[in-house]
């Protein structure tokens, strides 16, 4: 996925650039959408995309993959992926689940009790997950041919105290 980068130093666009292959017949028939509409191909092809996502249900409680997509969104990259784990579990690739476990697993990226348990029903400190962010993508990386989720230590997290 490449984004293309404005003519103005250090902007990005909104728009994401993506190589498809596509039936000949479907991109005469995007074509032709194209004329009646008075639309560009891209405008036609992002327009019927997003009829298929509105029109795509998701399982567990019968809305739509649009609607579920307001709540996931994000342009940060870790508040993202704690979206789709809270709302959509089951759209987590093996590597994303591999983070989700991770994080799940490390006390730090949950409220605590003053004595220092949690509670089953603990809240995400989504901050302390976006500043650990990279910590917990090389931790994950470090260990992934571990069969378990192992927790990050405060070392991991770069939190440990320095040897006398």
């Amino acid at each position: 996925m490449a984004t293309k980068t404005s003519k103005r130093t250090g902007e990005t666009s909104t728009t994401v650039s993506v190589g498809i292959r596509i039936d000949p017949k479907i991109k005469f028939a995007l074509d032709i959408m194209g004329r009646l509409q008075k639309r560009s191909l891209t405008a036609v092809i992002e327009w019927a995309i997003a009829q298929a996502i509105a029109q795509q249900s998701v399982d567990f409680d019968g809305s739509n993959l649009s609607t579920v997509l307001d709540k996931i969104w994000s342009t940060d990259e870790s508040s993202r992926l704690v979206q789709l784990a809270i709302h959509m579990p089951e759209a987590l690739t093996y590597d994303e689940l591999r983070i989700w476990e991770t994080i799940k697993a490390t006390e730090h990226f949950w409220e605590q009790y003053s004595n220092g348990s949690r509670s089953t029903e603990s809240r995400l400190l989504a901050s302390h997950v976006r500043s650990f962010w990279q910590e917990i993508l090389d931790h994950v990386e470090r260990n992934k041919a571990s069969p378990t989720i192992l927790p990050m230590t405060d070392d991991d997290l770069g939190l440990g105290f320095p040897p006398r």
